[in-house]
């Protein structure tokens, strides 16, 4: 990774968990000139599909075709939790790589897979990040890294029951999208019922495009309130 610090982060629990998400608003973000960060809490080493080495070739082929540089941490796959040490682990990365926007999934979800909730590591990630920028910010922690205050964290895999603060739209980056997730040649065999799952991701995608009458949009939530000037009225 390069010394300069990044401007975005974006924690996913496994390889594949964000960019199966919100791959095309990581690949706009790049486009816009952004140091995008994609990390990987965990190794996938637990996976139904694919081994360790396997899935480490797809995230970084999935990377290299977003612009984005991935980092993959040492997490135990399906023994995330949000405990002092994490908090500490994330803090201390966040403090070395300083970040202005943070990514993760929603910490709170009771619903489905495509949601988040099925995975046992996915809800607890949310809460992991979330504290450990918390931690990130005092100063008598970690005394060798400076402090750092993430300026916002914004959470992907937001429940059914969840409005969106916000969605962004990748109406003209499908076909990126889909090169990036179809880089996991060992998850497409993944469905729900006969819906592989490639169906289920753009449906996902054209339901929220459907929130601003747009092809595709990837949908986010903001637990603060987003300060916004006058002029930022006409550009949303």
């Amino acid at each position: 990774m390069k010394e300069t610090p990044c401007d975005v982060v974006v924690f996913g629990p496994h390889p594949d968990d964000a960019e199966m998400v919100m791959a095309g608003t990581m690949i706009r973000m790049v486009r816009c000139g952004y140091r995008v960060l994609n990390v990987s809490l965990t190794r996938g080493e637990m996976g139904t599909y694919g081994d360790v080495e396997t899935r480490r070739e797809e995230f970084l082929k999935a990377n290299a075709l977003m612009g984005t540089e991935g980092v993959l941490l040492d997490f135990p796959d399906t023994g995330v939790v949000n405990d002092r040490e994490g908090r500490l682990k994330i803090a201390s990365f966040v403090r070395k790589q300083r970040p202005r926007v943070v990514f993760a999934p929603y910490h709170t979800n009771p619903y489905t897979h495509l949601d988040g909730s099925a995975n046992v590591d996915h809800s607890p990630a949310g809460e992991l990040v979330r504290d450990g920028l918390k931690l990130a910010r005092f100063r008598r922690l970690l005394p060798e890294l400076t402090p750092h205050n993430v300026q916002r964290i914004f959470y992907y895999m937001i429940p059914k029951d969840h409005r969106p603060t916000f969605v962004v739209d990748v109406s003209d980056l499908k076909e990126e999208i889909h090169a990036a997730i179809k880089a996991y040649a060992t998850q497409m065999s993944i469905h729900r019922e006969q819906i592989k799952i490639l169906d289920m991701l753009d449906a996902i995608r054209a339901f929220h495009g459907l929130r601003i009458d747009r092809p595709l949009a990837e949908a986010f939530l903001s637990e603060e309130a987003l300060k916004l000037e006058v002029d930022d009225f006409f550009h949303i």
